[in-house]
């Protein structure tokens, strides 16, 4: 049995247009992809008044054609929202050994990179940064983790966020998706010497590894500690009280609990479980809700 419904992934391999797309020199060398959904220009909509862009990170093993189209194409084009579609490296399209990193402190320098990508495109927007499933988790690490980052972002948005084995938000009935060699975690952590040991595997239909590239069987241990938050609670909390977040997963996700996920959230933050959608159907028609939620937000103040 399949730890998930992947029929969403298979469902956008037929979209009609590729988006436009650029490649990041990231601080390494390597090249990063990155699938951008601008607003039409015609369009009378929120964006041509704030200027507002998102870039969305996927899940784990995955990549930005994979199943995230229709939340871009429908932010962009319905709402006005500029969204950017990150590959992290050696995911998709974007460079480096696939699945891994020289270390996590490197990925989030190329989140670094492509927000400051987005800002030298579109100067003064109001920018979030988002991401479902592992992404999400990539994000909690990145505003929480992350000493040095070179631009302020303007808010959080999860989906169907993975918050770690820490979090206590696993199902216990879930097939697992991730299968996780944790002796490799414990030695590198010990000595720092199997970073580059594949040490999460993903049970993704064999089919849709075959047909698609861009697909990833596995995370090294540097990947893994890069989209895995250690101390959730703690981390979940600094977030929810430096800056805007936006969370919402479906009632029948079939990975978490959607009533332990919500729990994270805090200080009059949005947190919503959506009826009728698991852990990647909540991709289609979540726009809808994202949108209203960054048109809520306002102009944020710049000394926040």
């Amino acid at each position: 049995k399949q730890p998930f419904s992947f029929a969403e992934i298979f469902a956008q391999k037929m979209e009609q247009a590729p988006p436009d797309s650029a490649t990041i020199i990231a601080s390494d060398g390597v090249k990063l992809f990155v699938a951008i959904y601008e607003p039409l220009s015609q369009q009378e909509n929120i964006n041509e008044t704030n200027n507002i862009s998102l870039v969305l990170y996927h899940g784990g093993g995955c990549h930005s054609g994979a199943g995230y189209q229709d939340l871009a194409r429908n932010l962009s084009q319905t709402i006005g929202v500029a969204v950017y579609l990150p590959d992290l490296r050696g995911h998709g399209a974007s460079g480096g050994p696939r699945g891994d990193a020289p270390s996590k402190e490197q990925v989030w320098k190329d989140v670094d990179s492509v927000l400051e990508f987005v800002s030298l495109r579109k100067p003064n927007t109001i920018l979030y940064l988002g991401g479902h499933s592992s992404g999400g988790g990539l994000v909690v690490n990145y505003a929480t983790k992350h000493a040095n980052k070179r631009l302020n972002i303007d808010g959080c948005i999860l989906v169907a966020p993975e918050l770690g084995y820490r979090s206590g938000t696993a199902r216990s009935d879930r097939n697992d998706f991730a299968r996780v060699n944790a002796l490799a975690f414990i030695v590198n952590g010990i000595l720092g010497v199997m970073g580059h040991s594949k040490a999460v595997r993903f049970e993704y239909p064999p089919e849709l590894l075959a047909s698609d590239a861009g697909m990833v069987g596995f995370n090294t241990v540097n990947m893994a500690n890069a989209i895995t938050p250690e101390t959730p609670k703690e981390q979940m909390h600094q977030l929810c009280n430096k800056k805007p977040v936006g969370l919402w997963i479906g009632a029948d996700d079939e990975l978490f609990v959607p009533e332990k996920v919500t729990a994270f959230v805090e200080n009059g933050n949005t947190a919503e479980i959506v009826p009728e959608k698991n852990h990647l159907g909540i991709l289609i028609g979540i726009y809808s809700k994202i949108g209203l939620w960054i048109q809520r937000q306002g102009k944020p103040d710049p000394s926040a």
